[in-house]
């Protein structure tokens, strides 16, 4: 005895799902779009706000809670981190999150000297 099972054919279609880009790579196709257009810019713009703003009011907050040395070191790093890659001509999307990463340890820098 045989036996015999009919299914109805389905309309289903399969696509595989599109891959989203994470976060680092849609900064880089950015930071490369930024590169072409407002590289001087962002150079400008990066060592002026670093060098006048950011790293003046970071030193302030030290001297005027103590100075300490490792602290005023810290504040002096984040200022050649950024003046370094910026006169090095790097690309945007290398000097961009350099000039994050500077203000990141300016704040931490000020953080701490409120403790220390």
């Amino acid at each position: 005895m045989a036996y015999i099972v009919q299914h109805a054919e389905t309309g289903y279609e399969y696509h595989l799902a599109k891959k989203k880009p994470s976060p680092i790579s849609r900064f880089f196709l950015w930071a490369e779009k930024q590169d072409e257009k407002n590289h001087i810019l962002w150079v400008g713009g990066s060592v002026t706000a670093m060098a006048a703003v950011i790293f003046p009011l970071t030193m302030a907050a030290v001297l005027v809670n103590g100075g300490g040395f490792g602290l005023i070191i810290g504040a002096m790093t984040s200022l050649v981190l950024v003046v370094i890659t910026n006169l090095a001509a790097m690309p945007t999307k290398y000097t961009v999150p350099f000039f994050f990463l500077g203000i990141l340890i300016d704040a931490a820098v000020i953080a701490a000297s409120f403790f220390i």
